[in-house]
């Protein structure tokens, strides 16, 4: 009696084991297949999670080699959209060199340049694009590549080449090119009609008198500084002179001060007319929005 029980109850355990283990692994699905690592990776992308899409795109391409090109150009845009246009880079330039898909290789041309801009790198937007434009062969991107020469001509503060660059949009076939150049063309005349300070007139006028300079940029703090120190010291000197002639070691340590401090005042006050067009500049450039498409 005991044998017969001991022996069905395990009969009963191993049917138990076994059955539903059959049914389960028929009816779960393989999350590790080449397939469906491809969807968590594309679904992954599509929520912006990009960097660790990039993971899962390496690990279909681990199985599915053959696909390597477009993965790769999805991995490149993963890197750029992610934060890491270097990385991006990098990729999208190893498609010039050895893929014969055209299409790719014109979308990667643009991405390059747009990688630039994303690492504010805005002289090398523009000498990229004004080389390679004629090899991005998709209208739509050859007008993006334009707007984005202008953008980085804004941001480099060149705000009449950015407004003939703008200008050349606003005729463009491509509809939401033309609307947004029209924004970015009266931004770039904006930017032309700044309050500067001329840095040639900033350092005249200090020379004249000085602290009239600093006056002149604003900086009247600095102005009243200087005409203390220059006035006293060269105030100073003149009684070191007229008390003992030539010869005078306070004239002549004194006049040493008041000349160097008199030289710097010019220099300064051309500096302050540079830093005064540089803030109104930046902080004009903070009211533009940018936002790439592709």
């Amino acid at each position: 009696m005991p044998n017969s029980f001991i022996c069905g109850l395990s009969l009963l355990i191993l049917s138990i084991i076994l059955f539903p283990s059959t049914a389960n692994t028929e009816d779960t699905p393989d999350y590790y297949s080449p397939e469906n690592v491809l969807k968590f990776a594309n679904y992954l992308y599509e929520q912006g999670d990009y960097l660790r899409a990039v993971n899962e795109y390496q690990r279909y391409l681990y199985y599915q080699p053959k696909d390597s090109n477009q993965i790769q150009y999805r991995i490149a845009l993963c890197y750029r959209l992610g934060g890491k246009p270097e990385l991006a880079i990098q990729i999208f330039r190893s498609f010039l060199g050895k893929s014969d898909d055209h299409e790719l290789i014109s979308n990667s041309y643009y991405q390059i340049g747009a990688s630039y801009f994303l690492m504010e790198n805005y002289e090398k937007t523009v000498s990229y694009f004004s080389t390679f434009l004629q090899h991005i062969r998709d209208n739509r991107l050859r007008a993006e590549s334009h707007q984005l020469i202008g953008l980085s001509l804004l941001k480099q503060k060149e705000w009449l080449e950015a407004e003939k660059s703008f200008k050349l949009l606003l005729n463009s076939d491509i509809v939401e090119v033309s609307k947004i150049a029209e924004v970015y063309h009266e931004f770039a005349l904006g930017g032309r009609q700044l309050p500067t300070r001329s840095p040639l007139f900033a350092g005249f006028f200090s020379t004249i008198l000085p602290g009239a300079g600093r006056v002149y940029t604003g900086r009247i703090g600095d102005a009243l500084n200087s005409v203390f120190i220059i006035g006293i010291s060269g105030w100073q000197a003149y009684d070191g002179f007229q008390r003992d002639g030539l010869s005078s070691i306070k004239g002549w340590t004194l006049g040493t001060i008041c000349g160097i401090f008199y030289v710097g005042n010019i220099y300064g006050s051309v500096v302050s007319a540079r830093v005064f067009n540089d803030r109104i500049a930046d902080e004009y450039l903070t009211t533009l929005y940018i936002e790439l498409p592709y």
